[in-house]
């Protein structure tokens, strides 16, 4: 439980840094005249495969202590952490498969040393591409849902609109979480790509770097009491 406890927060020194600044957005939307490097898409796809193998490993090490525990109290809290440990590799395993899967494309490749036949998912830059403009796309189409219904009078077609637009706002809000578990890009926020270095960078202030710095440091100082 402790290991588990160590990984969320050594994660929460990351993705903090990007989810503290939704409060003042809006205040540093007219002052937004710094780029904040997030992330490159080689270490975005590096990080989802170490906090997958970490949970991984987390879980194998927690069955197996809980195979040899007798004590009840320690039982309950092996399975406690086992259980949020699950959840946190589903849902990692969920976004990694709407960033990284094949997005619809079935381009084969074949390695003749190996004699294996792959199915090329995209390099780095177009699979971050392609998850952005799915994003988009859906949020466009619900909006576009969400005003036909408005005008619909048949209530049969109404129904069947409505469906859709649940469907889409669905597929949207994974896309949404995914983008943010995998780069911490939250669509209200101005980023800007730079395809040259591969990097994502985020539009902000100098007062909000500031406040995002001070965050940062109170949670490695509680990093280290857990140490």
């Amino acid at each position: 439980m402790k290991n588990l406890k160590k990984f969320c927060l050594s994660f929460l020194l990351v993705a903090f840094a990007f989810s503290g600044v939704e409060g003042f957005a809006e205040e540093a939307a007219n002052l937004e005249d710094k780029l904040l490097p997030l992330v490159t898409m080689e270490q975005a796809f590096a990080k989802a495969l170490q906090r997958r193998g970490l949970l991984v490993r987390f879980i194998e090490q927690e069955n197996a202590k809980l195979k040899e525990t007798e004590d009840e109290e320690e039982v309950q809290k092996i399975a406690q952490g086992l259980a949020q440990a699950r959840n946190a590799l589903a849902e990692l395993t969920t976004y990694m498969d709407v960033i990284f899967g094949l997005g619809g494309n079935r381009s084969y490749e074949y390695d003749n040393v190996k004699s294996t036949i792959y199915l090329r998912v995209g390099t780095v830059t177009e699979v971050f591409a392609r998850a952005v403009q799915a994003r988009d796309s859906y949020a466009q189409r619900v909006l576009e849902l969400k005003e036909l219904i408005d005008k619909e009078e048949d209530e049969t077609r109404k129904a069947t609109l409505q469906r859709e637009h649940d469907a889409a706002a669905q597929r949207w809000a994974l896309l949404v979480n995914a983008l943010y578990s995998i780069y911490q890009v939250h669509p209200k926020r101005n980023y800007q790509f730079n395809p040259e270095n591969l990097t994502l960078y985020l539009k902000t202030s100098d007062e909000e770097i500031q406040k995002l710095n001070a965050e940062i440091e109170k949670l490695r100082e509680e990093q280290n009491k857990t140490e």
